[in-house]
């Protein structure tokens, strides 16, 4: 009988606790998703040289080009609960994109994480500016974007002041679409209360480099 009861209130216990892990993780991802939304820019550290993430300085033709980055939580049904519309114009404000994508969050307590999909959009005319025409992308649907392997997904977990995410090293196989390219892709996301910090890039498997944002370190963009 005692065994029993030693063993019921070892159950308790356990399903109290996970509880906990969960409500934690989701506390953690609403601060998360509250940090990375926003218009932000790297004008300073385009200004000023700088490239923390880097083991040297940047050389001139390799300095990261002048961003202002929106992030925007969206309503996307067909994609998850958790949605975030980017696009990164150049130059200014209203320059040409560089860059245009969909992060999906979720909550993963088997992995005391907060996962990040991310999708490449089909017709990126087509969803320009989306962060400002709730009820058009509303219908956005799976068949409209392109998705990364599961391997991709970014956990992120809090450490102190700021969310790390970064792809598995080695786990993120993908052949290009555009030039049907093998490569394996890295990333690392870090989000601050008033910065994010990002760097991506993609090898072959003999080491050569396909790509590389920006093409030393890491962007630096601070809240505008």
């Amino acid at each position: 009988m005692l065994t029993r009861i030693v063993v019921f209130l070892v159950g308790i216990a356990g399903v109290a606790h996970a509880a906990t892990l969960a409500e934690n993780l989701t506390a953690e991802r609403v601060t998360l998703l509250n940090w990375v939304q926003g218009s932000f820019s790297n004008a300073r550290q385009t200004r000023e040289g700088t490239n923390a993430l880097a083991d040297k300085p940047a050389a001139a033709d390799a300095a990261p080009d002048l961003l202002f980055p929106i992030f925007k939580k969206i309503d996307v049904p067909a994609l998850g609960a958790h949605v975030v519309y980017l696009q990164w114009p150049m130059g200014s404000p209203e320059g040409k994109l560089q860059r245009q994508r969909i992060w999906v969050f979720a909550d993963d307590p088997a992995r005391n994480a907060i996962m990040m999909k991310f999708y490449t959009l089909k017709e990126p005319q087509k969803w320009l500016n989306a962060h400002l025409e709730p009820g058009k992308v509303r219908a956005m649907a799976a068949a409209d974007v392109i998705p990364y392997p599961p391997a991709c997904d970014l956990p992120f977990r809090r450490h102190g002041d700021v969310f790390l995410g970064e792809i598995p090293r080695g786990d993120c196989k993908i052949v290009s679409q555009e030039t049907k390219t093998s490569m394996t892709i890295n990333g690392r996301i870090i989000v601050s209360k008033n910065q994010v910090w990002y760097n991506e890039s993609g090898t072959r498997d003999n080491g050569a480099v396909v790509f590389q944002v920006p093409r030393s370190g890491a962007y630096e963009f601070d809240r505008r």
